[in-house]
């Protein structure tokens, strides 16, 4: 472990004060604990001032089975405590499994379950979350205790807001991504394969090599899932999207064309779906793609995957078609992976609620845990704790990289987070032995080219409110056939008629009324 350094207290008094002018604010409007934190009023302290009573942040988030996970908690609360005395916080870690979360995460917030500090996201059931009441608005929480996370995330508060209030803080990261063809760059070489073929930006193009491997390479799966072109290929090369299922569809469309469509609708969506379809029959993907927690990266590790596709790492040459060794994905893979992106995003409203912290409506003190969310804003040492774990135990550093301690590996070394993505600001982390050095350099160059291309609907955002209960309805109509399509194992002309039917059923058209009829407002009011 680092040595912990004595920091300014500046920041923290400032915020024990503000803290403490809340005292004895009700909790109902969601804005600040009751009474202080905790509900406990200020106990004095030595120098005659109130002191903030202890407070435990719970937080909540995606991630594995983590071994030394009690050894990270305990290191994070230590270094809390020695760093940030005056905060009197401490935290408590409680990661679900990624197969386990959405009933989770529903069934704590059904039951008013406490807890604080929650990973949340659009495609995690953030609307949803907002629309049950599950959230609670930050906006004044944010003004009060969070200047580290103004600091770098003013300009991008807007798309998390409904109904004029904000609900979740993005992770400071790049504005966008790209989406393409991970392959094992041995087996590619063995069979000759011609990787300019993907210069059109088209996934089809994989299908002779996955022909190829599944004809010459008994045991290796050609195209391993869960990653899949009907996830984020389909949407971010296809459309614009606005809420549940409305989207506009901007492929191959006139850049004036605002019309709101469902998703399902659009000739791209049927068009992949058949094609996953055939590549499943044909025995191209693996079966198990839709197995809760199943990890890809283990296949290649064990040289029984080619490849797969799914969100590209962001490194100095993004443009589509082009070849290049992925950094990340070697790394796990622990042999060469190359990656080839298929799309760049435009930037898009929806890409700032892809990654999010809320806090929950049942939190006891509000105010503290926008303090602690705000740390991971500024605080390089305890962002990297809850990444990589302990230092000397977990990783060691080489040449101001993260590396695995020697004989260790990402299984056995008991802590192996390393999700940079779910908190904080992500240009404060350390890059890992494997990675480019300049990796967040790329990142920043990667955001100004995003910037010059703006969704048609950037800045728009879709107010559910008044079709809360259809989105509902919606989720729970689609669930027996999204996943079983975008997998292959379903027959999409026989399955999406019925799907559809299913979402009309439970309001689909009025949702995209409604959406239009926003959008529509929202041109209007801003000269669109």
């Amino acid at each position: 472990m680092k040595r912990w350094k004595k920091r300014s207290t500046m920041l923290t008094a400032l915020l024990l004060t503000a803290a403490l002018g809340a005292a004895g604010c009700s909790g109902g409007n969601g804005g600040e604990g009751q009474n202080g934190a905790a509900g406990i009023s200020p106990a004095p302290s030595s120098d005659g001032t109130k002191a903030l009573a202890p407070y435990e942040v719970v937080m909540v988030y995606p991630d594995g089975p983590q071994n030394d996970l009690g050894t990270v908690q305990s290191a994070m609360n230590d270094y809390l405590k020695q760093t940030y005395p005056e905060m009197n916080v401490s935290v408590k870690l409680n990661p679900i499994d990624w197969g386990a979360w959405s009933d989770k995460t529903n069934l704590m917030m059904a039951s008013s379950e406490k807890f604080d500090l929650i990973f949340t996201a659009d495609w995690l059931g953030f609307n949803q979350q907002v629309t049950k009441g599950g959230l609670l608005p930050l906006d004044d929480l944010l003004a009060k205790y969070g200047p580290d996370i103004e600091a770098v995330e003013k300009d991008f508060h807007d798309p998390a807001k409904r109904g004029g209030k904000l609900y979740g803080i993005h992770t400071h990261q790049e504005l966008g991504g790209t989406q393409g063809v991970y392959v094992d760059k041995a087996l590619a070489e063995k069979h000759g394969f011609d990787l300019s073929v993907f210069k059109e930006g088209k996934v089809e193009a994989l299908e002779p090599m996955l022909a190829a491997i599944k004809d010459k390479e008994p045991g290796v799966t050609p195209l391993v899932a869960p990653s899949f072109p009907l996830e984020a290929y389909y949407g971010s090369g296809t459309t614009d999207a606005i809420a549940s299922v409305a989207v506009l569809n901007v492929l191959n469309t006139d850049p004036d064309d605002f019309t709101v469509v469902n998703t399902f609708t659009t000739p791209r969506y049927m068009e992949l779906a058949k094609l996953t379809h055939k590549w499943f029959k044909a025995g191209y993907i693996n079966k198990d793609a839709l197995t809760p927690g199943l990890d890809v990266w283990k296949k290649f590790q064990a040289g029984k995957a080619f490849a797969f596709v799914g969100d590209m790492d962001i490194i100095a040459d993004m443009s589509i078609g082009s070849v290049a060794t992925s950094p990340n994905g070697t790394l796990k893979a622990g042999r060469e992976v190359l990656q080839i992106p298929l799309n760049i995003d435009r930037l898009q409203t929806g890409k700032m609620t892809a990654t999010m912290q809320a806090i929950s409506k049942t939190s006891k003190d509000p105010a503290r845990a926008m303090m602690l969310l705000n740390l991971f804003y500024k605080d390089k040492e305890l962002l990297t704790l809850f990444n990589f774990g302990v230092e000397g135990k977990h990783y060691v550093l080489q040449d101001g990289q993260i590396a695995l301690p020697e004989g260790k590996t990402s299984s056995d070394v008991g802590y192996s987070h390393d999700i940079m993505w779910q908190i904080g600001n992500q240009m404060l982390n350390y890059t890992r032995v494997g990675e480019d050095p300049n990796k967040y350099e790329n990142y920043k160059k990667f955001n100004e080219a995003i910037s010059q291309n703006p969704s048609r609907i950037f800045g728009f955002i879709f107010d559910p409110e008044p079709v809360k209960n259809e989105m509902i309805a919606i989720d729970t109509a689609i669930k027996p056939y999204v996943d079983g399509i975008k997998s292959g194992q379903l027959d999409p002309e026989e399955n999406v008629p019925k799907m559809l039917d299913k979402m009309k059923a439970a309001g689909s058209d009025k949702v995209i009324a409604e959406a239009q009829k926003q959008l529509d407002a929202w041109r209007q009011a801003n000269g669109k």
